[in-house]
């Protein structure tokens, strides 16, 4: 069984930089037992938090994963956000960087996706509109009345917005997503698609 103190104090092994002013000296502790990780919250000023579903919520005791986004204090640059790998490998970010290829990898052919839809729903509207002109001469007695030749016209106009939110919303929101992921495992900043392809980052030299 490995214990893992983590906080500002000098003598951890897993330091927390004394910028990260609001984690505390002694601030928390990740015990692995073969696969069983724990993270504990050692009373902490501005606690711990573990990252649930993209939301980061307090926690005083926890089993976790290797993978487990963790928050010591609170959001932005006074705290510090890891994966709780990282007590392992402190200075190696290299599975983080493959993890995020990948991610890359995905948004990229989200984004081709994404494309296409949108020039299938352009396409949409004039194809509904010839489709419903079409049927009021098809359907005999419709051309002759006035509600429903109104019906048939105003139909496209409001049928072809359902259509572009069910081809296109889902695939925008995804998007926006796997871009939220595409940040350094080291100072949280965007990464470029050349960071991502090297495997670092240019600017604070995680890699």
């Amino acid at each position: 069984m490995a214990t893992f103190q983590i906080g500002r104090d000098l003598e951890k092994p897993f330091k927390i930089d004394e910028k990260h002013t609001s984690v505390s000296h002694n601030h928390a502790t990740i015990t692995i037992d073969g696969d069983n990780w724990t993270l504990t919250d050692n009373d902490s000023t501005n606690g711990t938090f573990v990252e649930d579903d993209g939301v980061f919520r307090r926690c005083k005791h926890i089993h976790i994963k290797p993978n487990t986004w963790i928050r010591l204090g609170q959001e932005g640059y006074k705290g510090y956000t890891f994966k709780a790998r990282r007590v392992l490998k402190p200075n190696d970010y290299s599975e983080d960087f493959d993890e995020i290829y990948e991610i890359l990898q995905e948004f990229e052919e989200t984004k081709r996706k994404l494309e296409v839809q949108k020039k299938i729903v352009r396409k949409i509207g004039p194809v509904l509109s010839v489709t419903f002109f079409g049927l009021s001469f098809a359907i005999p007695g419709i051309n002759h009345s006035p509600i429903w030749s109104r019906l048939l016209i105003m139909a496209p106009g409001a049928i072809a917005p359902f259509i572009s939110d069910a081809m296109i919303n889902g695939l925008e929101k995804k998007l926006k997503f796997l871009q939220s992921l595409l940040i350094c495992p080291k100072c949280r900043m965007p990464l470029s698609v050349h960071d991502i392809k090297n495997r670092s980052h240019s600017i604070c030299k995680a890699c």
